[in-house]
C-alpha cells in the first residue's frame, strides 16, 4: 500500500452488572510515519485495582510503541526487532504492575489481560496475554487470531474437554496468564501480512462471551465501521452484559 489509510474506532462500557469499568482501551495513529497501535486491557483485582492495572498496561504499552517508532523514524522494523520489542514491552508492563502492587498493599492481586495490534503499512503484529481477543475479517472470512490463555483452552488443546462443554464450563474464565498476576509470562506474538480491505476487531471477553462469531462477522460486514462498533456494543448490552464490554475496530478507509 502506497499510503497509510487506516482508521480506528472503539467503545468501552461497564455493562449491566458491574459497579465500575475495569477495562481500558486506547490507540494512537501516526499517519506521517505510517503506523498505528491499538490496545485493550481487561483488569482484575479488588477495590479499584483492576482499573489501575488495565490503565497502566494500556498507557505504558502505547508509550513504548511510540518510543520505538520515534527513535527509528522511517525505518521498517524487522521481524526480529518487533518480536523482541513486543516481548520486552510485555515484561516491562508486567514489572510495573507488580511494582505498583508491592508499593500499594491495598492493590495486591491486581492484574490485567492485554491484547494489542501494531500496524506499519502492510505489516501487522499482534500481542496477547489473557483472554481478550483479536479477530480478523478478510473478505467474508472472520477468524480469531489470538489464543485464549485460559484453563479451559488448555483442556481443549489437550483433548480433555469438548467445545460444547467448554462453552458452559465454570472454569471458562480462569486465566493461565495475566500481566501482574503470574510469575512467568509467555506472550503470544503474531506477525501477519495485511491485505486490502482487512479489518481487525479487538475485544474484551465481555463482548465475545455475549455473542457468536457469526454475529460479529455479519455486523462488521454489513455496516460502516462506526455503526458496526456501536451495534456490537448494543448487542452485548441487550444480552445482559454481565461484564465490562470493550471493543476496538481497525479498518482501512
Amino acid at each position: 500500500m502506497s499510503s497509510f489509510t487506516w482508521k480506528v474506532t472503539g467503545v468501552s462500557d461497564q455493562g449491566k452488572k458491574r459497579p465500575n469499568n475495569e477495562d481500558a482501551i486506547g490507540w494512537q495513529i501516526d499517519q506521517e510515519r505510517g503506523w498505528l497501535c491499538a490496545v485493550i486491557a481487561d483488569g482484575m483485582g479488588g477495590h479499584a485495582a483492576g482499573e489501575v492495572a488495565s490503565a497502566m498496561a494500556r498507557t505504558q504499552f502505547l508509550d513504548l510503541i511510540e518510543r520505538l517508532f520515534t527513535t527509528s523514524p522511517g525505518a521498517f522494523p524487522s521481524e526480529l526487532t518487533m518480536r523482541s520489542a513486543l516481548s520486552e514491552y510485555i515484561q516491562l508492563v508486567d514489572k510495573q504492575i507488580k511494582r505498583h502492587a508491592k508499593e500499594h498493599p491495598e492493590d495486591l492481586g491486581m492484574g490485567t489481560t492485554l491484547v494489542a495490534v501494531v500496524i506499519f503499512f502492510g505489516q501487522c503484529w499482534i500481542v496477547n496475554i489473557g483472554d481478550s481477543r483479536c479477530y480478523r475479517l478478510r473478505q467474508d472470512e472472520f477468524k480469531q487470531l489470538t489464543r485464549d490463555d485460559t484453563l479451559v483452552q488448555s483442556w481443549l488443546d489437550n483433548g480433555q474437554i469438548s467445545y460444547e462443554k467448554a462453552e458452559h464450563s465454570p472454569y471458562k474464565n480462569v486465566l493461565t496468564q495475566a500481566l501482574g498476576a503470574k510469575e512467568t509470562l509467555d506472550p503470544q506474538i503474531l506477525s501477519i501480512d495485511v491485505e486490502p480491505g482487512d479489518q481487525f476487531l479487538l475485544c474484551s471477553d465481555g463482548l465475545s462471551n455475549c455473542m457468536s462469531s457469526a454475529f460479529m462477522s455479519d455486523t462488521m460486514q454489513g455496516s460502516p465501521v462506526e455503526e458496526s462498533t456501536r451495534q456490537l456494543l448494543d448487542e452485548a448490552l441487550s444480552a445482559g452484559a454481565p461484564d465490562n464490554v470493550s471493543l476496538i475496530v481497525i479498518a482501512q478507509e
